[in-house]
């Protein structure tokens, strides 16, 4: 099936006589399928991972970024053919060479609506959620790979992402080479003013962080877990709870493999290609996500251990992990705070 696609593709953009692109638009696989697919809706998901609904959708959005103009020698590939090529490859992972389409169309037009950059608000929106739903105050968790870092909701949705840091696993690690890095430390993330954790206001303002895990530097807005083997109940009960908020992010890029298989196989295109297509991946999901499309079995409830695999290859520990005093004594506060009467959850003690 990938083979058929990769020789058309090949084909229509080598410039080869061009019986072989009449003779592939009438009996290429598109061509083929494609009238079949649209009528079984369930075929149709199955094929290119996405409801037929949302496919004609995504279809006009992207339609002025990626149409060709029409000329006599050739009639150009439809926007619908190129999406139906493009959303192939990323449900399976099959190679190609190229297949005349943008990636960055399907970032450009669905990224504003589906991944705006948070604003004060959402983040306070954002906290609320992992307080209600994972009992861990102030924080949305953060969470990286070797493809990219990320901050995700506590619907499974990717809020900030950042895939610069490709390939840098040294020198400071791919956070802090990161514009969302270096955008933390700046303070320039509009992450809310510190505030009191409810019901231990003695703790003093607490500051906004990103949940991460060893692999991350513990910084004033970035909590980890605690090292050693030798740990006090108290930080022990501190790792779980961390683990836990942490879990949504396990979960989310699980739904990301499994809903775009490419991300399980060895990815034969360059790097800047391959920012295109995480970005599109990324929007994508959530784009079928606030659709009402939710992958079957894809997610963790709250007080279960279930963690999903991802299947992508997690970051190794960045750098140096050398924190400063504040950072220590946040962390010890959260400590304090989750072996507290007012931020223990009834499970913790059992579960350790």
């Amino acid at each position: 099936t990938g083979d058929k696609v990769n020789t058309r593709c090949t084909i229509l953009g080598s410039g080869r006589r061009r019986r072989h692109t009449s003779r592939c638009a009438k009996h290429g696989e598109y061509h083929h399928l494609m009238p079949d697919l649209k009528k079984d809706p369930e075929k149709f998901r199955a094929y290119f991972h996405l409801s037929p609904e949302l496919f004609s959708k995504l279809v006009t959005m992207v339609t002025p970024a990626t149409e060709k103009i029409h000329t006599n020698r050739r009639e150009p590939i439809t926007s619908e053919e190129r999406l139906a090529i493009c959303l192939r490859f990323l449900a399976t992972g099959d190679s190609f060479a190229t297949i005349g389409f943008n990636y960055c169309a399907i970032w450009d037009v669905l990224q504003p609506e589906y991944m705006p950059e948070p604003t004060m608000d959402d983040w306070k929106s954002i906290a609320e959620g992992f307080q209600a739903r994972w009992n861990f105050p102030n924080s949305p968790p953060s969470s990286g790979s070797k493809y990219f870092t990320s901050v995700v909701d506590a619907n499974y949705m990717f809020r900030v992402i950042d895939v610069d840091g490709y390939g840098r696993n040294s020198d400071g690690g791919i956070l802090s080479e990161s514009l969302l890095g270096k955008r933390l430390r700046a303070g320039t993330l509009s992450l809310p003013e510190d505030t009191s954790l409810q019901g231990a206001e003695d703790l003093g303002p607490m500051p906004h962080v990103l949940v991460a895990d060893e692999a991350f530097p513990l910084q004033r807005h970035i909590m980890r877990p605690y090292r050693g083997r030798h740990l006090q109940r108290k930080q022990k009960v501190y790792n779980y709870r961390l683990s836990r908020a942490r879990r949504i992010v396990e979960s989310t890029f699980g739904v990301l493999s499994t809903q775009w298989r490419m991300y399980r196989r060895v990815l034969g295109i360059c790097p800047r290609k391959a920012d295109s297509v995480v970005k599109a991946t990324c929007v994508l999901q959530n784009y079928m996500r606030q659709n009402g499309e939710v992958e079957r079995g894809m997610s963790v409830s709250p007080g279960t251990d279930n963690i999903r695999d991802a299947g992508l290859e997690p970051i190794t520990q960045t750098g140096s992990n050398n924190s400063s005093r504040e950072a220590a004594s946040i962390r010890e506060k959260y400590c304090d705070y989750f072996n507290s009467p007012a931020g223990e959850v009834p499970w913790q003690h059992q579960i350790l």
